[in-house]
């Protein structure tokens, strides 16, 4: 028993060893990439029920994305277009790209319970958020850091967050998002990563908007390809109002 104590203590103070800028560092090089393509599968739960939606996804750098929904019927053929701060929509229906505005980026994306900026987001946490180290814990069944990052820039969406990172592979396994009064706004959850080169990517990502009552988005990613090649004109309003 006593061994077992001592070798707990040890392996804490090991852990301890790394600051939470060395901690977030390794974090940012597993979740930013300079691009990154995807499909993915977004399961929507409102009181119970479940709807699915398909889509193919593209980012580059922290200023580019593009989604397409594939299915269901309804959703196909909608499409995203982030350009530096501006987001456009285009849908078959109206054959025209429409400007979402600034403060809209951070409502829900299609109804699900990430918001726009949430999935197109390819920043590094190091870049707007100050970091703190709390101390070491276990989630999961995971032993883990728990880091409590604070806003630096006025235009971040999350003034405040609370991150436990595995502390073997280094992603967020859970992280608690709070607005600028205090209130939570939103929870995540990784339940499941891909070694893609020297990076541990999420690929199955839980979504609750603690501001929404019975809900939750699953998002779950496959194909994914990270510092690939991505045509310049996926990235273009041509390409997001083509017929």
């Amino acid at each position: 028993m006593k061994k077992t104590i001592m070798l707990f203590c040890l392996i804490v103070n090991m852990m301890l060893a790394l600051s939470g800028i060395e901690i977030i560092d390794r974090v940012d090089n597993n979740l930013v990439a300079n691009t990154i393509s995807y499909t993915a599968k977004i399961q929507l739960s409102i009181d119970g029920e479940i709807r699915t939606k398909e889509l193919i996804g593209y980012v580059q750098g922290k200023d580019k994305a593009y989604l397409e929904f594939t299915a269901p019927a309804r959703d196909k053929d909608t499409r995203f277009l982030k350009l530096d701060n501006e987001m456009w929509i285009y849908i078959n229906e109206v054959e025209k790209a429409t400007k979402i505005a600034g403060h809209m980026l951070r409502q829900s994306f299609a109804g699900t319970d990430f918001s726009y900026e949430d999935v197109t987001s390819n920043q590094r946490f190091k870049e707007q958020y100050d970091i703190k180290l709390i101390g070491t814990d276990t989630i999961f069944n995971r032993v883990s850091y728990q880091l409590e990052l604070i806003a630096k820039l006025k235009n971040v969406t999350y003034y405040r967050r609370m991150l436990w990172i595995d502390a073997e592979y280094f992603y967020p396994l859970k992280e608690e998002l709070y607005a600028k009064s205090g209130k939570l706004m939103k929870e995540i959850t990784i339940s499941d990563f891909k070694k893609i080169g020297n990076k541990n990517f999420p690929t199955k990502i839980r979504m609750a908007n603690k501001l929404r009552r019975n809900t939750y988005t699953e998002l779950v990613l496959e194909n994914v390809k990270l510092d690939v090649v991505i045509p310049e004109r996926i990235f273009t309003k041509a390409y997001l109002e083509r017929k």
